[in-house]
């Protein structure tokens, strides 16, 4: 049996995906074969993709080359689609696809119609929006929840010659009607080594911190434990009580060492959504583990989880940079609309804490949320002002995603349609929401997001050249000199530098230099 993985990626969102690798290890123990599609490369601009996105808020810029990247262009996808299938002859397609590429996934199967080959479409949207999936005249089957044990089933059926549809966990049209099968019981997490050998090894480039490193990822927990409103993880615990999972130590050291064998990795990219949200035993154990292969590694969580004690295992284990979400400097916004019951003053007493770690760290941030006005964004601003020690802003502009409470929220005051669904180009710029003032404009957030990071860095005798710049090459430039500190510009690492606790605390100057008086 053959089993083509289809994976419509963004443009340049370069992390390989998990779901292609869990399938390739989960089709091979079924003795089948496998090969991937993806369109992660198709972009006629590699500013049009995720590494532009991430310029916004401060990160380092990369080009292509740089990073070992060959571009296809954009009216390629179709025609290298369906090469791919004549030449492979696939017996059964399985696409994954979340809100951003759901169009991107219909014309890929339009495009493929004719062969008349089953597929399954799985991801975050069927899980968010089946009924909207199944809607397509192109999507005949969804996987409605996690696929590992799907998978499995469905590949043992085909070899049995059973009807396939019926397996658990599947939805699919039949004569007009949606047939709903039950859901699959969730999967053991420990049971799988994630298996990456179908993509290329410069897919494993990633820029972290300055440097290009050959990067490998992995979870230890599945899930996330917390509410918050922007997000549709809460949507996907609330279908099994039981799907927050985390792996055993000796599981997480089995695949290390796995990764070690085949991938030589200069880093390791912990997905984990919250890595900090487990008990404190199970930090000590895994900051254990992570020691013994002295490899810097990342990962995202909160900045309420933190401890002096937390942290300094995490740097003794080779922590080489944390991402934090702050999302909303707005204290009461941030607690009863958000639902991140986190008072300001936790933020500022643990970011005294995190900035006597010497470890490096970045804040995320969310504009043009429902109901937010332009002030709301300066106290967000000036909270990361206050914490002071990132060398990173990821600044985002609001998506009113399927299976999020701020899009029933935004549906509700009728600042947004219904039947909206987000495109890519609403992940790269611009705002789906359309708000009364004095809530933000679609102009006003698009402005705000570019010039963010600015505000957050240059000294507020500026802002004003800030509000009425069109053209921001002075800021750049001067932010690029004076922001990027010793860690992102001598060639060394975290690791190295490790005894040095103040190398990664840029600071808002007071500049010496004259305003400017060339035409901005």
């Amino acid at each position: 049996m053959k089993i083509l993985i289809i994976y419509p990626n963004l443009p340049m969102m370069i992390t390989p995906a998990s779901f292609v690798a869990i399938s390739t290890s989960l089709i091979k123990q079924m003795d089948c074969d496998v090969q991937m599609f993806e369109t992660t490369l198709y972009t006629e601009d590699e500013n049009q993709g995720m590494l532009y996105k991430s310029k916004l808020g401060g990160g380092r810029s990369y080009s292509v080359n740089q990073l070992g990247f060959e571009l296809k262009t954009t009216n390629s996808v179709i025609p290298d689609l369906i090469k791919k299938v004549k030449d492979y002859k696939p017996d059964l397609l399985l696409f994954s696809t979340v809100e951003d590429t759901f169009n991107d996934t219909n014309l890929m199967l339009e495009s493929l119609k004719d062969f008349n080959i089953p597929h399954i479409v799985g991801g975050v949207f069927p899980i968010n929006a089946p009924e909207v999936c199944l809607d397509s005249p192109h999507i005949n089957v969804i996987c409605r929840y996690e696929g590992e044990l799907v998978i499995r089933d469905v590949i043992n059926c085909f070899k049995k010659g059973e009807d396939w549809k019926h397996t658990k966990g599947l939805w699919y049209k039949e004569d007009g009607k949606i047939i709903k099968n039950p859901l699959q019981p969730l999967c053991d997490i420990n049971d799988i080594i994630p298996d990456f050998s179908l993509y290329e090894p410069v897919r494993f480039n990633r820029p972290i911190g300055g440097h290009i490193r050959t990067t490998i990822q992995f979870e230890t927990y599945r899930g996330c434990p917390y509410s918050c409103t922007f997000c549709n993880s809460p949507t996907t615990r609330a279908m099994d009580k039981n799907y927050l999972r985390r792996k055993r130590v000796e599981q997480v050291e089995k695949e290390l060492d796995y990764y070690m064998k085949n991938f030589d990795p200069e880093f390791w990219f912990i997905i984990d959504d919250s890595f900090l949200a487990r008990p404190k035993g199970e930090i000590f154990e895994l900051c254990d583990l992570l020691k013994k292969y002295k490899i810097p590694w990342w990962c995202n969580t909160r900045l309420e989880n933190i401890s002096e004690e937390i942290l300094f295992s995490m740097k003794e284990s080779y922590c080489d940079r944390i991402q934090f979400g702050i999302e909303s400097g707005n204290e009461d916004y941030r607690i009863n609309t958000l639902l991140r019951p986190i008072k300001d003053d936790v933020y500022y007493e643990k970011g005294k804490i995190l900035n006597n770690s010497g470890i490096p760290y970045g804040l995320n941030a969310i504009i043009g949320l429902p109901g937010e006005t332009r002030e709301m964004v300066f106290q967000t601003i000036e909270m990361i002002r206050q914490l002071k020690g990132y060398d990173g802003v990821g600044v985002s502009i609001f998506i009113p995603y399927n299976g999020t409470k701020l899009r029933d929220y935004a549906v509700q005051n009728g600042w947004l349609d219904k039947d909206w669904i987000s495109g890519s180009g609403y992940l790269l710029g611009g705002s789906a929401l359309n708000m009364p003032k004095p809530y933000l404009q679609n102009k006003e957030i698009w402005d705000l997001s570019l010039k963010f990071k600015y505000y957050c860095y240059f000294d507020k005798k500026y802002w004003k050249l800030i509000d009425e710049a069109e053209n921001l090459d002075w800021f750049e430039n001067i932010y690029n000199k004076e922001f990027y500190t010793k860690y992102a510009v001598d060639g060394k690492s975290h690791i190295e530098n490790r005894n040095q606790s103040e190398y990664a605390k840029p600071k808002n100057p007071e500049l010496q230099l004259p305003a400017p008086t060339l035409n901005i």
